[in-house]
C-alpha cells in the first residue's frame, strides 16, 4: 500500500511540474510580431472561439438532417390493470337465456383484469425529395458558417493590426518625450547654474522650468497611453489581461518601402463578401427546389412486431400466461393533391428572393470595386502625407536643435526655444499620426483587395 501511495505521489508531482513548466512556457511567450499576434488572436480571441463553436454546430446540423433518412426504430411497452371491466348489452336469446324474447337484453362483462403488450416498430424512408434537397442545404449551411468564420478572422486580423500599431505609436511617442525630458532637464540645470552666476535672467529659468514641467506631464500621459493601448491589444488577441506583453516589431519595419500598390488584378472571388453572397444564392436555389419537391410523393416502408397478453394473473411473465405475436410490414405513400396554392405562393416568394440576391451580387461586386478604389486613393494620400510630415518633422527637429545651441550660446531667447520646442513636438505628433494613418490605410487596402 505504501508503494502505491509513493508511486501516486511521484506521478502527481511529475504531472504538476510538467504542467507548471508548460504554463510558464506559455506565459513567457511575451514578444509577438504582428503576424504572431494575429495568429494568436485567430485561436484565442472570443470572436474566433465563438465562430469555431458555430461551425461545429453547423456540422452537427448536417448529421441531424441526415439522421432523418436513417431507419427509425422505436420500442413501446404497456402494462395495465382494469379496475372495472366494461359491460355490454347483448340479445338474451343469443346466449340461450330461457324465456327470453327477441327484444330482451342481458348484461355481460368482457375482458381480462390485466393487459400487457410490447411492440418494436421500424420506419425507413424510401423516397423523399424534400429530404434529399435538405441534406444538400445542410451542407451549404456549413459553407455559410465557414464563410462567416473566415470573415470574422479577417476582422480580427484587421483589429489586431490596428491595436498593434497603436501600441507602437504610444511607445514611439513615449520614447521621444523621454528623450526631450532628458534634454530639458539638462537645459534646466545649465540655465539654473547660469542664473546663479548672473548670466541668465529669471525669465529664462522660469521658461525652461515650464518646458520641463510640461514635458513631464506629457510623458506621464504617454505612459498611460502605452498601458491602455496594450490592454486593448491583449483583449482583442484573447491574451490574459494580467500578463505582460511586448512587441518584437517597430514602426519602421512595418512601413512598406515599395510603392507596388495598384488597382490591377482585382478579382471579386478573392473577397469573402462576394463568396458569401454566392453561397447565399446557392442556398436560395436549394430552398426553391425543396419547396418544389413537396409536390412529389413521399414513400416509406414500415415494419411492426409485437407480443401481447390479456390475463387475470398480475404477473404476466409467468410461464402459464400465454403471449400472442402480431407483426405487420408494408409500404406507405403520401402524395399531396391540393394544398390551396400555399406551396405555390411560397415558391414564388423564394424565386423573388433569388432574383433579389442576384441583384445583391451585382451590388456587392460594384461596392467592392468602389471600396477598393477609395482605399487605394486613401493609401496614396496617406503615403504623401507621411512623406511630407516626416520631412516636416526632420526640419522641425533641426530647427529645435539649432535653437537650443543658439540659446546655450546666448544668441536666442527662451521664448524662441519654447516656441521651437512646441513646433518640434507638434511636428512629431503629426508624423506619428500620419504613420498610423499610413499603416491603417495599408490594412484597409489589403482588406478591400481581399488579401488580408
Amino acid at each position: 500500500m505504501r508503494k502505491i501511495l509513493h508511486f501516486s505521489f511521484v506521478l502527481l508531482l511529475f504531472l504538476t511540474i510538467s504542467h507548471t513548466g508548460y504554463s510558464q512556457e506559455i506565459v513567457q511567450k511575451k514578444k509577438f510580431s504582428l503576424t504572431e499576434a494575429q495568429d494568436f488572436a485567430l485561436l484565442n480571441s472570443y470572436s474566433a472561439i465563438n465562430q469555431e463553436y458555430e461551425l461545429k454546430i453547423a456540422k452537427k446540423k448536417v448529421m441531424e438532417t441526415i439522421a432523418d433518412g436513417l431507419p427509425q426504430i422505436n420500442f413501446s411497452g404497456n402494462y395495465s390493470k382494469n379496475l372495472d371491466l366494461p359491460f355490454q348489452m347483448v340479445p338474451a336469446q343469443a346466449f340461450g337465456v330461457a324465456g327470453a324474447g327477441p327484444d330482451d337484453k342481458v348484461k355481460i362483462q368482457f375482458g381480462s383484469e390485466f393487459n400487457s403488450d410490447a411492440t418494436i416498430s421500424v420506419n425507413q424512408k424510401i423516397f423523399d425529395g424534400a429530404y434529399i434537397i435538405g441534406t444538400m442545404a445542410a451542407r451549404v449551411f456549413v459553407d455559410l458558417t465557414r464563410n462567416q468564420k473566415e470573415k470574422t478572422a479577417i476582422d480580427i486580423k484587421e483589429l489586431v493590426a490596428q491595436s498593434y500599431y497603436n501600441v507602437l505609436i504610444a511607445y514611439k511617442n513615449f520614447k521621444t518625450l523621454e528623450e526631450n525630458l532628458a534634454v530639458n532637464q539638462r537645459q534646466f540645470e545649465e540655465t539654473k547654474a547660469y542664473f546663479k552666476n548672473g548670466l541668465r535672467e529669471e525669465l529664462d529659468l522660469d521658461q525652461i522650468e515650464l518646458m520641463l514641467s510640461n514635458t513631464k506631464s506629457a510623458l506621464a500621459d504617454a505612459k498611460r497611453s502605452i498601458h491602455i493601448s496594450k490592454t486593448v491589444l491583449k483583449f482583442v488577441m484573447g491574451y490574459d489581461i494580467d500578463n505582460e506583453i511586448n512587441l518584437s516589431e517597430d514602426l519602421d519595419s512595418l512601413i512598406s518601402k515599395e510603392d507596388s500598390n495598384s488597382l490591377d488584378g482585382f478579382n471579386p472571388n478573392m473577397h469573402i463578401d462576394y463568396r458569401m453572397i454566392e453561397t447565399n444564392i446557392h442556398a436560395q436555389k436549394l430552398l426553391i427546389k425543396s419547396n418544389q419537391a413537396k409536390y412529389l410523393p413521399v414513400i416509406s416502408a414500415f415494419y411492426n412486431y409485437g407480443r401481447g397478453t390479456a390475463t387475470d394473473e398480475s404477473n404476466v411473465f409467468k410461464r402459464s400466461v400465454p403471449w400472442y405475436t402480431n407483426s405487420v410490414i408494408g409500404v406507405k405513400i403520401n402524395l399531396p393533391i391540393f394544398t390551396g396554392f400555399r406551396n405555390k405562393s411560397i415558391i414564388k416568394q423564394n424565386k423573388f428572393k433569388y432574383e433579389s440576391l442576384i441583384s445583391d451580387k451585382k451590388s456587392v461586386e460594384q461596392n467592392l470595386k468602389k471600396e477598393l478604389s477609395i482605399s487605394f486613393s486613401n493609401l496614396q494620400t496617406a503615403k504623401e502625407k507621411f512623406e511630407n510630415d516626416k520631412k516636416g518633422y526632420d526640419i522641425a527637429k533641426r530647427i529645435y536643435d539649432k535653437t537650443r545651441i543658439k540659446f546655450n550660446e546666448g544668441m536666442s531667447t527662451s521664448n524662441e526655444l519654447s516656441e521651437n520646442e512646441k513646433q518640434y513636438l507638434n511636428s512629431h505628433s503629426n508624423y506619428l499620426q500620419s504613420t498610423l494613418n499610413l499603416l491603417n490605410s495599408e490594412i484597409a487596402y489589403k482588406k478591400a483587395l481581399g488579401i488580408l
